[in-house]
């Protein structure tokens, strides 16, 4: 059984997430989904907490035909330490056989320098980031239709939107 992994802070999680999950399991079996920067909340850049982003990619996923067979999500929390995080990831997440990831950033660069782990660089099929989304919130601009209805739904339900925009007062 083919496994992989794909990583980001789903701050929240979106449409471009969701394609990039998509891509992945075209290329795998069973897909590691790691939070990162789980232990941060309750800030402008990291709004939600671990417990309310794993929500958002349950429902998203399943609203979207992915079975909750193919997918493990798994809390990522910083440590600060560049080079040893590919390691630590490691600890953390069962073994896998490849690294997907949506550019060629910081997880791609550790990855390749650290491991043998494969990494590949999904097609950005839906052009959008979690800053822009949180940022449309704050500005009362039409973000809904970069998100799926689940996580619209819970969003509302946990005061998602005023809570972005509290956050982004302090």
């Amino acid at each position: 059984m083919k496994k992989g992994f794909y990583t980001g802070r789903f701050q929240p999680f979106h449409n471009g997430h969701l394609s990039a999950v998509k891509q992945a399991l075209k290329e795998v079996d069973f897909l590691y989904i790691g939070i990162g920067s789980a232990q941060y909340s309750h800030k402008p850049g990291n709004p939600f907490t671990v417990n309310e982003r794993k929500k958002m990619i349950q429902m998203a996923l399943i609203e979207n035909g992915v079975s909750e067979k193919r997918f493990k999500i798994i809390s990522v929390p910083d440590i600060h330490d560049d080079d040893k995080w590919p390691a630590y990831v490691n600890t953390l997440v069962p073994p896998f056989d490849i690294v997907f990831v949506g550019d060629d950033g910081l997880v791609k660069k550790l990855y390749e320098k650290h491991t043998d782990i494969p990494v590949k660089i999904v097609k950005k099929e839906v052009d959008i980031s979690a800053t822009e989304i949180r940022d449309a919130m704050m500005k009362n601009l039409d973000w809904k239709k970069y998100i799926s209805k689940s996580t619209i739904s819970y969003l509302e339900k946990i005061n998602g939107v005023k809570r972005v925009k509290n956050l982004s007062q302090k």
